[in-house]
């Protein structure tokens, strides 16, 4: 299993650049954030010149599911201030 930490360390190490965690575990949260161990962040969108093309890379590298091939690792969503790119891992994901 890819684990949401070998596709922080995959981003770090292709774009030489610290991320910035914007929200992580939700106790509580009925998805990815509050699931232990954690399966999803969010990351600060604004800190890269394109980041749909970020998501894009992390898709390329990244299956969140093979049973669910519609499902991806990275995803760009949010308005304005609130944009930010969302991660998440799956017991199935795996480096492609």
């Amino acid at each position: 299993m890819g684990s949401l930490m070998d596709i922080v360390e995959w981003i770090h190490d292709e774009h030489d650049q610290n991320l910035v965690i914007t929200s992580g575990f939700r106790r509580g949260d009925p998805g990815v954030h509050g699931q232990s161990p954690l399966r999803g962040i969010d990351l600060r969108s604004r800190i890269y010149s394109d980041p749909d093309r970020l998501c894009r890379l992390v898709s390329d590298h990244w299956e969140y599911d093979r049973i669910r091939p519609e499902k991806v690792c990275a995803l760009l969503h949010g308005l304005g201030l609130n944009e930010h790119i969302h991660l998440q891992v799956h017991p199935n994901t795996k480096r492609r």
